[in-house]
């Protein structure tokens, strides 16, 4: 009896997997503030001509179709969020990861009228999806380790 609890113990330790530690790493978000021509910031509400949030939509082009984000289990279900940094206010965007693409398309719609084009490079392999290049409106804008993947856009 003394053996068999011995090689049960031994089974369980021996079937464990160092594997199942490992985490799945997400590193895409995008971040970014908007002006005007003036520097003035549109994403503060304060601001007489700053931009309504309740109007933004996170548009992903998957499989050639545009879905409009929404999660409700997400932390953040439309796809974004805004936050003061320092002085200002900046957008904190989830870029479309879902296609296969190597350089899936988001639309940020602003409003009805107004929207960007983002493009990442995404990196993607068993243990993790990360972002390494941003274009805006196929312009690169962000493609550097040594500072944070953050922009500005004026409008």
């Amino acid at each position: 009896m003394k053996y068999s609890i011995i090689y049960l113990v031994i089974m369980l330790f021996s079937s464990c997997n160092s594997n199942d530690s490992e985490q799945f790493i997400v590193d895409t978000s995008i971040t970014i503030s908007v002006k005007d021509s003036d520097g003035i910031d549109l994403l503060n509400s304060k601001n007489s001509n700053s931009l309504d949030p309740n109007k933004f939509k996170i548009i992903y082009v998957i499989d050639g179709v545009s879905v409009e984000f929404y999660d409700e289990n997400a932390s953040y279900p439309k796809g974004f969020f805004i936050y003061e940094h320092e002085n200002e206010y900046r957008i904190k965007i989830f870029p479309n990861v879902k296609n296969k693409d190597n350089l899936p398309i988001t639309y940020i719609k602003w409003n009805e009228v107004d929207s960007d084009t983002l493009k990442c490079e995404i990196e993607k392999n068993i243990n993790s999806e990360i972002c390494k290049k941003v274009w805006l409106n196929d312009k690169i804008v962000w493609q550097s380790y040594k500072n944070e993947r953050y922009f500005e856009i004026i409008k």
